[in-house]
């Protein structure tokens, strides 16, 4: 253990494929072949089903419409989760105004390294489409969607460096104000970027966009970000003279985005001043009102610093808003789906059905985020050593933040239901009753994994728990959730071919009961393996 905190990682620089551009042009070379391959199976089983001319004409429409608009939305997206997610010390490396090179060669080079790194991606969208190009007789609108996919890249990458250079600015003047607001704001902008995430790869909103594209609606054309797909459904309609008109509007488009970004880095050149901010919480004393339930003052101490800790570091919020936003992404599909919803009130099917996705999301979320709770100590676990405390105290503190966290998200996920489904009181009682068994026993089984696989490696993207306890946790996580769920098995088929009476709410006790047996068990586990690093420590 101590010579895994003193060779933690400092080099900005990970290991990582980002830093083999070989290795990315092979990845990408080998999606654009599976791309090639899976668009061509698509062209045949789409004449094997018998679709007529118009149809497959219109499903061409959709798909190389649908390619700029998705690829403009995720080149910004993951251009800007790279910034919300990147460590504290890797955002300080990020002001190279030391380094020897002008604001337009960081432009240019940030630009490049973003489109890059993710151009697999691009790769594989015109794999699928050169088949479907050839083979319906749309070659010349292939070509144009090869220009129009590149630039649809370069202006998500470009407007990820005017977004760059605005947090910037806003990042110094916050750092001014300090305080909650300023972790209340980050918080939000991750919850933000992720529903934005969400939305992005939702089919039916890029389907009705396409829809809008389609129809005679002027207004889009007013709209920049669409002047790209713009020059393809041109195109396809028979239209080239738009459709170079719309091509070159979105070069146009892009080189202003240039100018912009080029602007703003010019103008906020400089590094941020250092700004300190004094707590004005004193010390806690007296005796803990949890203490019947084993949450010590001390525990409870822990938990403070933990929230404090915890939303002064850039890489670990987004941890955070995964088991909040997680279950609200999840309900998403069932509440913007097409199909009536009608149904999920109805008396052969309980709109408690809809909490089992939703219990899902949390669990998921609850479990990722206690695997990372002892790897986020790094270096500071010299100073818990160095405590008068015991390794449950800890681990009660961990499950408990953990816990607090992912409750939020259950909250939500419920407001969801209760809203658009109108579940009643007792179905709600019963959701929020097993989810909070499901947060504990996944938040158990979370510190368990991460005490057992910590990782203390310190650079852009830190994991804080190893690729391989990832692996263990995910797959025990998702274990635990089924064992859970066997009640609600075995009740249904006992329902089905015993004609026995069934409660939804049984199986949904019966299920919370083995949530807290296995959070027991995981929380001895804990300890244990808590305790183990502890003592590896010196004092």
């Amino acid at each position: 253990m101590l010579s895994r905190l003193r060779n933690t990682r400092r080099s900005f620089l990970s290991n990582s494929i980002t830093n083999r551009p070989l290795l990315i042009a092979l990845i990408g070379s080998v999606m654009f072949a599976a791309g090639v391959c899976f668009g061509t199976a698509t062209v045949s089983f789409l004449r094997g089903a018998g679709a007529s001319t118009a149809d497959i004409g219109l499903i061409v429409e959709t798909i190389f419409g649908g390619i700029p608009i998705f690829l403009v939305g995720f080149f910004f997206t993951m251009g800007l989760l790279w910034e919300l997610n990147a460590s504290s010390d890797s955002e300080s490396a990020d002001s190279i105004n030391w380094l020897p090179i002008s604001p337009s060669e960081y432009v240019f080079a940030s630009t490049l390294s973003t489109a890059y790194t993710y151009s697999p991606l691009v790769l594989v969208t015109l794999g699928f489409s050169l088949p479907i190009g050839i083979l319906t007789g749309n070659t010349t609108a292939f070509l144009v969607l090869v220009a129009a996919s590149v630039v649809a890249a370069f202006i998500g990458s470009v407007t990820v460096e005017i977004l760059r250079s605005l947090l910037a600015r806003a990042s110094t003047a916050f750092n001014r104000v300090g305080g909650r607001s300023m972790i209340f704001l980050r918080i939000l902008s991750v919850i933000l970027i992720l529903l934005f995430t969400q939305t992005l790869f939702s089919g039916f909103l890029i389907i009705r966009i396409i829809n809008s594209v389609s129809s005679e609606n002027a207004a889009t054309i007013l709209i920049p970000l669409l002047w790209p797909t713009l020059s393809i459904t041109s195109l396809l309609r028979s239209n080239p003279l738009s459709s170079a008109y719309f091509l070159l509007l979105s070069l146009g488009f892009l080189a202003i985005l240039s100018s912009t970004a080029l602007a703003l880095r010019s103008k906020f050149w400089v590094a941020t001043p250092s700004s300190f901010h004094f707590s004005k919480i004193g010390t806690i004393s007296g005796v803990s009102r949890l203490r019947r339930v084993g949450v010590s003052a001390i525990s409870l101490a822990l938990v403070r610093r933990e929230v404090r800790s915890a939303t002064r570091r850039k890489e670990v919020v987004r941890l955070m808003a995964i088991p909040i936003i997680l279950p609200v992404m999840i309900s998403f599909p069932a509440i913007f789906s097409p199909a009536p919803t009608t149904s999920a009130a109805s008396g052969l099917i309980s709109p408690l059905f809809l909490a089992v996705p939703l219990l899902f999301g949390v669990g998921l979320g609850t479990l990722f985020l206690g695997m990372t709770s002892i790897g986020q100590e790094g270096k500071r676990l010299w100073n818990l050593s160095s405590l008068p405390i015991e390794a449950g105290t800890i681990v009660t503190s961990k499950i408990l933040f953990t816990s607090l966290i992912s409750t939020i998200g259950l909250v939500l996920g419920l407001g969801l239901t209760v809203f658009f489904f109108q579940v009643s009181i007792l179905d709600a009682l019963t959701f929020i009753a097993v989810g909070i068994t499901l947060v504990l026993a996944e938040a158990s089984l979370g510190v368990a994994i991460g005490s057992r696989y910590p990782d203390f490696s310190d650079g852009p993207r830190p994991r804080f728990v190893t690729i391989v306890g990832s692996i263990i946790g995910a797959f025990l996580g998702v274990l635990l959730m089924l064992l859970m769920s066997l009640p609600l098995l075995f009740l249904l088929l006992a329902r089905v071919f015993l004609l026995l009476p069934f409660s939804l709410q049984l199986s949904f006790f019966l299920g919370g009961m083995l949530g807290l047996i296995f959070a027991r068990v995981s929380y001895s586990l804990s300890i244990r393996s808590v305790d183990g690093i502890l003592r590896e420590l010196p004092n």
